[in-house]
């Protein structure tokens, strides 16, 4: 068998694994899927959905900024580690919004209402927020910020409801 007769045997064998080493790729990469799917709201064709309801909303200026982290502690609130992030306009009392998850899983989320529509949690000279804030299962600050498991819920597929209360 000649060198080029043999790499064509062997392209072809290849060839059939392809499928295959695309499917593992997507599968071990989620991270990277999760940010292109969660920038946006849902549609129609979105196997897994977030039906995010945001109660007590003090007023209708400027815009709610929800923000998608996935299930590693070390990933959580950190700046540049969030799967994804939707900006809405406020409105007062209560604002749902439907976010896209790439696959069924753990997830939580922060959120904050952008009243000077500054694109930031605005803080006074302490460090404190002046601007209301909150977070996925309602997890509390005290004297620090909610830890993940605080947070974390389980998106199934389908709808998966999620109730936060804004605090000022």
């Amino acid at each position: 068998m000649t060198f080029t007769a043999t790499m064509a045997c062997r392209m072809q064998r290849i060839s059939h694994l392809l499928p295959t080493l695309g499917l593992a790729a997507f599968l071990l990469a989620p991270s990277a899927m999760a940010a292109s799917v969660s920038d946006r709201l849902c549609t129609a064709d979105d196997p897994v959905r977030l039906q995010i309801h945001v109660s007590g909303i003090k007023s209708g200026k400027g815009n709610i900024t929800l923000m998608l982290y996935g299930d590693r502690d070390e990933d959580f609130l950190k700046k540049g580690k969030r799967l994804g992030r939707i900006r809405v306009p406020a409105q007062k009392g209560e604002v749902t919004v439907c976010m896209p998850v790439p696959i069924p899983g753990s997830y939580a989320i922060s959120l904050y209402h952008d009243e000077d529509a500054n694109k930031k949690l605005t803080k006074n000279w302490l460090g404190l927020p002046i601007e209301g804030y909150g977070f996925s299962r309602d997890a509390t600050v005290s004297y620090r910020l909610p830890q993940l498991d605080e947070a974390v819920f389980t998106a199934m597929p389908g709808d998966t409801q999620v109730r936060i209360t804004m605090r000022y």
